[in-house]
Formats: structure tokens, C-alpha cells, sequence
């Protein structure tokens, strides 16, 4: 290899790293003030389809939803089954299926749920959270080892909706049965905050760059450590991806 070819090749290399470090500093101050409690599902959401925190402004479907739900609580007073109806019925969305296509980008992140109709876990969660803030409902998201469910109410009286089945409710302990192989964590069925959801969402999508695109999973990593440094997987992850970083000379 000539001169000219390796300081080509260094330069480049260089360059990469450099930028690569930059979003890794840059994007957990552009995601998140700080403070936790100032954290809106609803800017999240845009934020990570990198569109301006106001982008629900622009979205109909959205509109007509919490129009449908306010429409729906004055004519029953029933805030539950008006937040069911909207998100199973109003908006009809579907469960995009089992392994794979759950944890797809489709299928976490909100906005492309409402616009899909089709969701795992997570992206259905998420949107049912933008909802209940828009309105001040009592919904948390709760949990459980690769996977998360909605609780609706109070710690003394709440129903368990599960996201997967169109709301169907499971008792906690069904659900300890229907996981117990685990991995458990010590967060299980505890409501998550807001950072700690929005942590749980930024992992889920680096686990999708973790096979092809290395930088990009560590990127979405140091977010989710960020706004969720007590979920261990991430930590797990990191290691796994950088392990497999190649030597940059």
C-alpha cells in the first residue's frame, strides 16, 4: 500500500470516528433537558422520527382521535373504555405479529403505528401514553422481561391492558406465570417514568442496528443509558457491540 492510499484511508477512518463521537454527545442533549418531568411522549415521539417536537400539530389521525375520545367520555363518562374503543376500534390497530416484526421500527415507534395501524408492545404502548397525557389519564406502563403492558388506574384499583391482544386484561399474577422464565431485572411491575419508557424505546431500536450497523446501535445505546441507566440490558449490549468495533487503525 502506497503513502497516499493509507493517509487516505486513516483520514477516512478519522473522519468516521469523529463524527460517530459527535452523535454520540450530541443526541442525548438534543432528546432530553434533563428533567424528567418535563418529558412529553408526545415531542418524544417526534424527536425520534426527526421531525420537529410540534410535528402532532400536522397529523389528522391524531386530531381526529382525541376528538373521537372526548366525544366518547361525554357521552359515556368512561374514560377506560373510551381510551379502549379509541385505540382499538377508532384507530383499529392491529398487532403486527410475534418475533421480528414487533420490535421493527414500524412497530415502536408511535407515529408510524397511528399511520400503519400495526404494532408490538412498545409502539402501541407509547401512543396510548401520548394519549393519557394529552388528557391526564391514569396509565403507566409497566415491565416485564422483553416486554411491556398497560396499567390503567391507581395502585390501590387498576386494570391491566394487554397491548397485544387489543387490551385484554391479565391478572399480575397471570403475566408472573406467562414469564417467569425471565431474564428478571427488579423493575418488573413497577410504572416506568417517562425517561425510563422513552430509555426502553431508544434500546429497542439499537438492538435493530446491533448485526449491521455497529455505530448506530452504540448511538442508540448511550441514549437509552442515558434516560435509563438502571435497565441492565443496556449495558449488555454495549459490550456485545463494542466487541464487535473494528479497529479503527
Amino acid at each position: 500500500m502506497n503513502l497516499s492510499s493509507l493517509v487516505s484511508r486513516l483520514s477516512s477512518k478519522l473522519f468516521w470516528w469523529l463524527f460517530f463521537a459527535t452523535l454520540v454527545i450530541a443526541l442525548p442533549f438534543l432528546l432530553w433537558n434533563g428533567k424528567s418531568e418535563s418529558m412529553s411522549y408526545r415531542e418524544m415521539a417526534c424527536v425520534f422520527e426527526e421531525r420537529a417536537p410540534g410535528c402532532l400539530d400536522s397529523i389528522s389521525d391524531w386530531h381526529a382521535g382525541l376528538a373521537y375520545f372526548d366525544s366518547s367520555v361525554a357521552a359515556t363518562h368512561d374514560t377506560l373504555q373510551s381510551l379502549k374503543n379509541l385505540l382499538w376500534q377508532f384507530w383499529n390497530i392491529e398487532f403486527a405479529g410475534a418475533g421480528e416484526a414487533a420490535v421493527a421500527k414500524d412497530a415502536v415507534l408511535p407515529l408510524r403505528v397511528l399511520a400503519n395501524k400495526r404494532s408490538g408492545c412498545m409502539g402501541l404502548s407509547w401512543l396510548a401514553l401520548m394519549v393519557a397525557q394529552s388528557r391526564g389519564l391514569p396509565l403507566d406502563a409497566i415491565l416485564l422481561p422483553g416486554h411491556v403492558f398497560l396499567r390503567y388506574g391507581s395502585s390501590d384499583s387498576f386494570v391491566n391492558l394487554e397491548p397485544n391482544r387489543r387490551g385484554f386484561t391479565y391478572t399480575d399474577e397471570e403475566y408472573r406465570e406467562k414469564y417467569k422464565k425471565g431474564p428478571w431485572t427488579g423493575l418488573e411491575f413497577k410504572p416506568l417514568e417517562t425517561r425510563q419508557f422513552i430509555g426502553l424505546a431508544a434500546f429497542d431500536i439499537g438492538n435493530l442496528y446491533l448485526e449491521n450497523d455497529i455505530p448506530r446501535a452504540l448511538t442508540w445505546y448511550r441514549m437509552a443509558e442515558e434516560f435509563f441507566p438502571e435497565y441492565p440490558g443496556i449495558e449488555a449490549n454495549q459490550s456485545i457491540a463494542k466487541n464487535r468495533l473494528p479497529n479503527p487503525f
